[in-house]
């Protein structure tokens, strides 16, 4: 019996490599122009996959064509017991459908902070398509770092996946069959949707 508990352990650590769910959930503020799918209380941090990213839809913000965006914002989270080797990634930002980020917008080098947003700034504004993604790439560092925080509140729809090849992109799920959401967040306007219409929308479901 205890050796069956030893393995159903070690497969559960295998199972939640790479992410670890803090001591307790962290509030994580937006603000009316913020596109976001996390639910913004943190409860997981994460440095699992090379590249991590949000796909975001004009559609799932009650507008049409493309985004015009102004910043990238990412929180991320120093654990004490899971020190980063490096506090700096790559904002990437891309053109892509649900499956796959196909055609690069933007690469920064950013300094990621603990619990405290990190931005990768644009301007002028960057024009997408009405899909897009956007990414932290994680190739200056030797493990994945710096860790990025996550909510605990699947979709209906996956929009947070992760990649070590840049070709395959998995969901990135920790309970249930959809995935939870990364706390990446996009700045800017849809089309003709002003930032002032944008709030009302967010406001009906806040």
């Amino acid at each position: 019996m205890r050796r069956v508990l030893l393995v159903l352990a070690m497969l559960a650590t295998v199972a939640f490599a790479g992410n670890l769910r803090l001591d307790r959930p962290l509030p994580v503020n937006g603000t009316d122009d913020t596109y976001q799918y996390d639910d913004g209380t943190a409860y997981w941090l994460t440095w699992g996959g090379l590249y991590r990213g949000t796909w975001f839809s004009t559609g799932d913000f009650g507008g049409g064509g493309g985004f015009s965006i102004t910043q990238l914002q990412f929180w991320f989270y120093h654990h004490s017991s899971y020190p980063w080797d490096t506090a700096s990634f790559y904002a990437e930002l891309w053109n892509g459908d649900a499956a796959t980020p196909t055609t690069q917008l933007d690469q920064t080098s950013v300094t990621a902070v603990h619990y405290s947003p990190a931005y990768a700034n644009y301007s002028p504004a960057i024009d997408t398509e009405a899909d897009m993604w956007g990414l932290i790439n994680t190739e200056m560092s030797a493990g994945g770092w710096p860790a990025v925080l996550g909510d605990n509140t699947p979709h209906a729809v996956s929009h947070s996946f992760f990649s070590d090849d840049f070709i395959v992109w998995e969901p990135w799920v920790i309970g249930g069959s959809t995935a939870n959401d990364y706390f990446i967040r996009a700045t800017g306007t849809i089309g003709a949707l002003d930032q002032n219409t944008w709030g009302a929308i967010k406001g009906l479901y806040n």
